[in-house]
């Protein structure tokens, strides 16, 4: 959370004159103009902490439009309850609303200051400076290890001065990332019973629409994160928490998962692949002793996260709230509007999971399904007009076909709910994504496309239940998902699942939200 000094990461070669930036000619440059910071990142908040007492501002802008008409102090952590809290964060077209001699911009980001600078030309703006040039020059006179001392004494004395603020009993605060999963039903359900709630959501794009009662705060601002935390009464999160983050005396930690009643892949201290560090391993470990209650769907459910999580505290069987969407008939018709999709249209989703190699630099996984011959094949088995819907990790391709040239494959990848594209679809694909046990809580059909099957289940990735047995049709190959689509079954296909459900012990029902919600305000009422 400290600030530090700037590092060159590109030279900006083109433009000799911005190499020989400096503090005395930046200082001349901006008397009598008006200042604009460009880049609301970590290069920004080290300036206004360093900086900020030396120079006006008059304007920030940036080219992210999760935050562009927000206030500074929502967006920067250095800018929170500051003289600059209240300033706007603009698109950069705003500059061409002034003088190209009235105006200085100094370029803040410490990554992509180079393509920044280009842009800054092709607008037409002549004074335009670099941060990380020029702090080369400051740096002379303050250097980084000092500046990061001064930093961590102010950001030590508000952090401890947090918590001496009371903890507020009606204020919950969810998830840090997206305003989606168990957490969105739970609130809605919560919302149901009572106003009165202060619901707090960390979110990654503060353009989200959400119900009136919802707070949003920019997970990029660690200051007003980190407050809201320390002062929420109840934590409710799908992932382990910030380590950082002390947990008071009578605050409550609710874990809820990011996965349904049932899941497929071992996670967190159970999955033995490289992503589980030492170091990691010992930040689960510490969450798991932290957590009070976990909100379960089943007894293999409650057991997976006591092992995976390491979580000692008490499990609270209410089912699987996102998946109470599924049950909604209403979810259709709003996706279907989305996408602009007549109503007697057919959906196949396709979401493969991510794999490993994704998560090393420069390696992509290439993915061989054949989704024109997909298309094919489901018109031939259930007739009407088929569209497929591609919901994959951002880091997966495709071999040989280029989806953006047939309008009845669309890339769904940008919608913010999957939740509701499996309620809107009829036909879910996946290969190991423990989202196919939510399509068959409402027994629509699934099918498993697994081409590189063996290479995953023996080194990739531990299973927590045996793929032969799991009550969908496998295929390895695209012609062996044809000829399980062609000798598709509904009703033995319903028995079969019925009884994989009853093994497990899921049974979902729809209200698995207001289960919970009820549980919360049954807490919220004993204080």
């Amino acid at each position: 959370m400290s600030n530090t000094s700037i590092p060159r990461k590109m030279d900006l070669h083109n433009n000799l004159e911005k190499e020989k930036q400096n503090w005395e000619s930046f200082q001349r440059c901006v008397r009598g103009k008006q200042l604009f910071l460009f880049g609301a990142g970590k290069g920004l908040n080290h300036f206004l902490c360093s900086y900020g007492k030396e120079v006006h501002i008059d304007g920030v802008i940036d080219n992210n439009p999760c935050i562009q008409g927000q206030k500074l102090g929502t967006c920067c952590a250095e800018a929170w309850q500051t003289e600059y809290d209240t300033l706007p964060v603009y698109a950069p077209k705003v500059l061409m609303e002034y003088s190209r001699q009235s105006i200085v911009v100094l370029i803040t980001s410490t990554c992509f200051y180079e393509p920044m600078s280009k842009q800054m030309e092709a607008m037409g703006i002549e004074n335009c400076y670099v941060l990380a040039i020029i702090e080369e020059d400051k740096q002379n006179r303050l250097t980084g290890k000092e500046l990061s001392k001064k930093n961590d004494e102010i950001n030590d004395n508000l952090i401890d001065e947090y918590y001496h603020q009371n903890i507020e009993e009606k204020k919950i605060i969810m998830l840090i990332g997206m305003y989606g999963s168990h957490a969105k039903q739970i609130t809605k359900a919560l919302l149901k019973i009572r106003t009165d709630l202060d619901i707090v959501w960390i979110v990654d794009d503060m353009r989200l629409k959400v119900p009136d009662g919802v707070r949003l705060i920019y997970a990029k601002n660690w200051k007003s994160w980190y407050y809201e935390m320390v002062t929420a009464k109840i934590w409710l999160f799908d992932d382990i928490t910030p380590s950082d983050v002390k947990k008071r005396k009578g605050q409550i930690y609710i874990q809820v998962k990011h996965w349904g009643s049932i899941t497929l892949k071992a996670f967190y201290l159970d999955d033995k692949s490289p992503v589980l560090t030492e170091e990691v391993a010992e930040k689960i470990k510490r969450d798991g002793e932290r957590m009070d209650y976990l909100f379960s769907g089943s007894e293999f459910d409650e057991r997976s996260c006591r092992s995976g999580f390491g979580f000692q505290g008490k499990s609270v069987r209410v089912g699987s709230p996102r998946s109470d969407v599924l049950f909604d008939s209403t979810v259709r018709k709003k996706v279907f509007s989305y996408f602009r999709l007549e109503d007697k249209v057919n959906i196949c989703l396709y979401v493969p999971t991510y794999r490993l190699k994704n998560l090393e630099p420069g390696h992509e996984v290439s993915l061989s399904l054949k989704m024109v011959q997909l298309i094919k094949a489901l018109e031939d088995k259930w007739g009407g007009i088929w569209y497929i819907f591609v919901r994959v990790h951002p880091c997966l391709t495709f071999e040989g076909e280029d989806i953006c040239q047939n309008k009845n494959i669309i890339n769904v990848g940008q919608y913010a709910d999957s939740q509701e594209l499996v309620a809107a679809s009829n036909v879910l694909i996946t290969d190991y994504s423990s989202i196919m046990f939510e399509v068959a809580y409402i027994r629509k059909p699934v099918f498993l496309y697994a081409p590189d099957r063996k290479k995953f289940i023996n080194g990739e990735r531990k299973l927590l239940i045996d793929y032969d047995s799991l009550p969908f049709p496998i295929a390895e190959t695209n012609e062996q998902l044809v000829q399980n689509i062609e000798s598709f079954e509904h009703t033995s296909y319903k028995t079969k699942l019925g009884s994989f459900m009853d093994k497990y012990g899921v049974h979902e029902d729809g209200h698995a939200s207001e289960r919970a919600a009820k549980f919360i305000n049954d807490i919220i009422m004993q204080f």
